[in-house]
């Protein structure tokens, strides 16, 4: 994978205009600008380096085919996240499933800060516990629901910007946050209650 290749605004639109009229390096230059964002938001999605691989190929590939019928003021970045967001719902749809990461494979590192800032114990064993349940949780959800969630809370997206990501209008993202969130609470709630 390559890494993150600088491109000035002016010269992203540039690249944009010659992709468009079919030319491949100038594509070549936008994706090595875009490669490493795209593949670390659909890594979030799927939880397999070798799942995310294919799809940001699988992004590229539908962006490389689509770009001629953009309009002229495409917002690049915006417009492969959505791509992205779109393969990975529709991978994960044919699957029926989301492989989800425990939190503390998102971020290895914490466990050992833990251990060294001396946390207790039995605060990172109940920590860790409920990372589980929510895991689980998780994965119950339908794929729109967990692809909201994973917008919100991991990424960052605001409802806006998750509506332009899903191709949805604002109002139905806020609506579909509410009703993941509400899903959400009574999975939670119900795997408590089982487990004590």
């Amino acid at each position: 994978m390559s890494g993150t290749f600088a491109l000035s605004a002016a010269d992203e639109l540039r690249c944009v205009a010659r992709a468009k009229a079919g030319d491949e390096e100038a594509f070549t230059l936008l994706y090595q600008k875009y490669e490493r964002t795209i593949y670390q938001f659909i890594y979030r999605m799927v939880g397999n380096a070798e799942d995310a691989n294919d799809l940001t190929q699988e992004c590229f590939i539908r962006a490389y085919k689509a770009l001629p019928q953009t309009s002229d003021d495409l917002n690049l970045g915006a417009w492969l996240r959505r791509i992205a967001a779109n393969v990975c719902l529709d991978t994960l749809r044919r699957r029926n499933r989301l492989r989800w990461l425990r939190l503390d494979q998102l971020a290895p590192w914490q466990g050992a800060s833990l251990r060294a800032n001396g946390t207790d114990p039995e605060r990172a064993l109940m920590q860790t516990e409920t990372q589980d349940v929510v895991t689980r949780v998780l994965q119950q959800l339908q794929p729109r629901y967990r692809a909201a969630l994973i917008l919100r809370e991991y990424e960052g997206y605001s409802s806006d910007e998750i509506a332009e990501l899903l191709g949805i209008s604002r109002s139905a993202a806020k609506s579909l946050l509410f009703r993941a969130r509400e899903e959400f609470r009574r999975l939670y709630h119900e795997m408590e209650a089982s487990s004590t």
